[in-house]
Order: structure tokens, then C-alpha cells, then sequence
């Protein structure tokens, strides 16, 4: 988790600024002094950004004994002014990738302070949030069903290499399963085991820690063909119906 608390920056006449992270509630300044506090973005933030030219807002605050002369925010991509309030927030130019936005602040006086947040710039909106789904398969008398295969697909649309987000997961000996990282809330799901009719359904699931249970019906016996599917085996057709003339006999 990425730390929230402001960075503040604090110059002592025309010295080289420093970032510092500082309790604002403890910050005396005297007359030789200017401080900035910028709340946001924070250091080391991930921005996602859907807009045309890429922009990013900066939003903070400047403490000042002097009034304020005048405020910029600077990046690789270009350079705006921010006023000269105590608080301020405007948009700066960004491009993809890593970026370094600069605040300078200059007050009446002479004093200069300046303060640097690194941040990495997306382009697009943000991906969904990642999810976990648990659960048990079972038949329909309950018993659980050991090997069943759980494969869920991302319903959001995105794809990796341009393949759909797929994660595959078997069910252990007690029939339960566990499914984690899957991207997004919706998810379309397939249930599969031999012996018993597949199971498929799209879910939207509501909360990052979700349980869904699968019951699956056993296939329905027939002699077409060259194997009669039952559940649990396989068997040819041929002893199937050797055996099922014994029984009547």
C-alpha cells in the first residue's frame, strides 16, 4: 500500500529545496521561510488517464509569512501556472510512463521553494479490480465431485496478447475449489467433469471475496454409439447392455 501522507517541502531563503514528509499541524514558519504541501498526487502514485492530450491534477497548499507571488507546476511535458492563493490545484501536462512534476512557489520576499513528485502515468481508464471466487462442486446428492474442472473467463473484455483473461482451477478430493486474481467482477464460468452434463453460466459477482457453489446433473446413459457415459466411468456400450440382460435375467 502506498503511503498517503502529504509530501511538504521547506526552504530557507534561496536554499536548495528538500521534500520532506512533515506533520503540517507542527510546521512553524518564520519569516524566512515557505512551505508546500501537496496532497496529490502522492510519490510513487500510479495515475490513469483517459484523456487526449494526457493531463494530471495537482492539488496543495502553500505556507507562506509573505504574500504569495506566484505559483507553477512543471513536467518533461509542459508548464502551467497555478495563481498565487494559498491553495491551489490545476492540471499539468503528462505523458505515458514515468514523470516528474516540479511545484515552485516564490512569495513576495524573495523566498523560492520548490517540491517533486514521481508518479507513473496510464494511458486508458484503470483495469477492475481483481477477485477471489471459492466453492464447492458437488453432485446432485451431494457428494462431492473430485477433479472437476472450474474455468472462468473475464467478462470485461480485456485480453492479454489478445486472448481472452483465463484462469483454470480442479476441484480437490473434498469437491471444493479456489480461484484467485481473476479480473473483474463479471465472469463467465464453466464447470466440467466426465460423467456429468457441463455446467456454463456468466456471474456478476459483488464483493472481491465471492462463494459459488456448482451442482452438476450425471449425464443420462445411452447406448448409441460406441461407449454408454455414466457417472464416474466410462463403459462400452457392448457390456453395458451384457450386463443390463444379466440383470433381467
Amino acid at each position: 500500500m502506498k503511503s498517503t501522507v502529504p509530501g511538504i517541502c521547506i526552504l530557507l531563503l534561496l536554499l536548495p529545496a528538500a521534500c520532506t514528509a512533515l506533520d503540517t499541524g507542527d510546521m512553524n514558519l518564520s519569516s524566512e521561510l515557505i512551505g508546500i504541501t501537496v496532497s496529490t498526487p502522492v510519490e510513487g502514485m500510479d495515475l490513469w488517464i483517459d484523456v487526449v492530450p494526457p493531463h494530471a491534477a495537482v492539488v496543495g497548499e502553500i505556507r507562506a509569512s509573505a504574500d504569495i507571488r506566484s505559483i507553477r507546476v512543471e513536467s518533461a511535458a509542459g508548464e502551467v501556472s497555478c495563481g498565487n492563493d494559498t491553495s491551489f490545484a490545476c492540471s499539468v501536462p503528462v505523458s505515458a510512463g514515468a514523470n516528474t512534476i516540479y511545484i515552485i512557489a516564490e512569495d513576495h520576499k524573495g523566498n523560492r521553494a520548490e517540491c517533486m513528485v514521481n508518479v507513473t502515468v496510464h494511458i486508458g481508464l484503470p483495469p477492475p479490480p481483481e477477485i477471489t471466487v471459492f466453492g464447492r462442486v458437488t453432485a446432485t446428492d451431494g457428494s462431492p465431485l473430485f477433479g472437476a474442472i472450474v474455468e472462468f473467463e473475464s467478462g470485461t473484455g480485456l485480453s492479454f496478447n489478445n486472448s481472452p483473461l483465463r484462469l483454470t482451477t480442479v476441484t480437490g478430493d473434498d469437491g471444493t475449489y479456489r480461484a484467485e486474481n481473476l479480473v473483474g467482477y463479471r465472469q463467465k464460468i464453466a464447470v466440467r467433469k466426465d460423467g456429468y452434463l457441463p455446467f456454463q453460466s456468466e456471474c456478476v459477482f459483488e464483493n472481491q471475496m465471492s462463494e459459488q457453489d456448482f451442482v452438476l446433473e450425471c449425464e443420462e446413459p445411452t447406448v448409441a454409439g460406441s461407449v454408454l457415459a455414466t457417472c464416474g466411468m466410462v463403459v462400452p456400450a457392448g457390456l453395458a447392455l451384457l450386463l443390463f440382460r444379466k440383470k433381467r435375467s
